[in-house]
């Protein structure tokens, strides 16, 4: 079945469509917090997702408006008014020029032909090779993208426009009624389909290949455990609490019955959890065995941060300090790794709180625990966790069965952090959670399931 190729100046200059985003938007005021899609928050119950993902929609309709693509633009094949012909993957139409393994952008015009007793599906067939990492934006008539792989699972369902929390430098697309992204774990034929309204729409569709699959220089995170000043604006902050200062990390030793001589042991049972969560495991267990990263820290190594490929994580401070309230926080959530100097913070005052909150450590030491064992693990997962946002993955669902380092806080935290059936951290039954394929949070309006282990493998390529 073919799809008939059009000229990208006559078809843009013939066709008027709306998106749901205006700069006017982009001033209203965000709802009250840290952003909870980058945070790894002590409780949720107080968050207004419908909120946030209407401020997000009007953040990210301002920031950027779709451009004309640099590829071809092509006319759905399926007729107007007719059901049918692409609306399943068996029938579903072949968009050119993708599975190269090149940069490649395609507009799809096409129109639904919903009405009230009829439902119409446009779906799209793409070949993409392992890494590839493709998004797509929908404006116009429809209001609803989902992606599916070569086996027909859902990968990603999105109603909504988050884009405002892709880097800047991230080539991803920008604005529109719904945004899809995902990290091509195997190669051959996906699929992407439009749904959800009646009328012409306009498609934009692009495969990347991660940025550093090009280069020598590896992606280097530093754990900077000696304190930092940071610009608390690059988290979305509004308004901005300004450069604070943020306590070092062994200011908070004594709330977790530690001196200053436990310092280098706790430091080394964090890199040796964050090392097995983002080195081993990703190149034990990805499809991209060949991912590469170095992890340093500030009691073994220079600080690096400020160089080419040199993310952080600040480990130390206070809710205080920062100017807001959050266990974890991270600059952006970036598919592919476009932006590899990003920083994030896990903030220390909460989980060395006194015994009773389910986010204290403390809540699990019991006289039998090894200390520098579980302050270290769970410490390493919330590090991992934020590490893994800016490599790319968005949050898991954490009231399901599956612990997955990417799960939010607020639910079932004492699993997160690994403690076992006795209730206590520390011992012999603790659990080691990995980056694993679960589903999206609910409330943070995505559908389908997340192959977190591989979006953080091929980042790092």
């Amino acid at each position: 079945m073919g799809i008939k190729l059009f000229l990208a100046a006559v078809v843009i200059g013939a066709t008027v469509l709306s998106t749901p985003a205006t700069a006017a938007g982009a001033d209203a005021s965000p709802p009250s917090g840290p952003n909870p899609y980058l945070s790894f928050l002590p409780d949720q119950s107080h968050v207004d997702y419908a909120a946030w993902r209407t401020y997000l929609a009007r953040q990210s309709g301002a920031r950027l408006t779709a451009a004309a693509p640099e590829g071809p633009v092509v006319h759905e094949n399926e007729p107007p008014g007719v059901l049918g012909r692409n609306d399943t993957r068996a029938t579903a139409e072949r968009v050119p020029g993708f599975g190269s393994g090149r940069r490649q952008t395609v507009r799809i015009v096409g129109q639904l032909a919903s009405s009230e007793s009829t439902v119409d599906v446009d779906v799209y067939r793409v070949e993409l090779r392992a890494g590839d990492v493709f998004a797509a934006t929908v404006q116009g008539e429809a209001h609803r993208l989902t992606i599916f792989d070569p086996a027909g699972v859902e990968v990603q369902g999105s109603a909504q426009d988050f884009s405002v929390l892709y880097p800047p430098s991230s080539p991803l697309p920008h604005s529109g009624n719904a945004i899809a992204d995902h990290v091509a774990s195997v190669s051959g034929t996906h699929y992407l389909a439009v749904s959800e309204g009646s009328g012409a729409y306009q498609l934009d569709v692009q495969a990347h290949r991660p940025p550093l699959e090009r280069e020598l220089r590896p992606q280097t995170v530093f754990l900077d455990f000696d304190g930092a000043s940071v610009d608390m604006g690059i988290f979305g902050i509004d308004p901005s609490p300004g450069v604070r200062a943020l306590s070092p990390f062994s200011t908070f030793l004594p709330r977790w019955g530690l001196t200053p001589a436990d310092e280098p042991a706790l430091v080394r049972q964090i890199m040796r959890t964050v090392r097995e969560n983002l080195i081993e495991d990703v190149q034990r267990r990805s499809k991209n065995p060949t991912a590469r990263l170095i992890l340093l820290n500030s009691l073994e190594h220079p600080d690096t941060f400020g160089r080419e490929n040199v993310s952080r994580v600040v480990v130390g401070g206070t809710a205080d300090e920062a100017g807001f309230v959050t266990v974890g926080i991270s600059q952006s959530i970036d598919p592919g790794n476009f932006a590899q100097e990003e920083t994030a913070l896990v903030l220390l005052d909460l989980v060395s709180q006194p015994a009773g909150p389910a986010v204290s450590l403390n809540t699990y030491l019991a006289p039998q625990s090894n200390r520098i064992e579980f302050i270290g693990r769970a410490l390493g997962n919330v590090i991992s966790h934020e590490i893994g946002h800016y490599l790319g993955s968005w949050h898991t669902d954490p009231a399901n069965a599956l612990v997955s380092l990417m799960d939010d806080g607020g639910t079932n935290i004492p699993g997160f952090f690994g403690v076992g059936p006795d209730g206590i951290g520390g011992t012999a039954d603790d659990t080691d959670n990995d980056l694993t394929s679960d589903t999206y949070r609910p409330s943070e309006g995505f559908t389908g399931t997340e192959d977190t282990l591989n979006r953080t493998a091929f980042g790092l390529s």
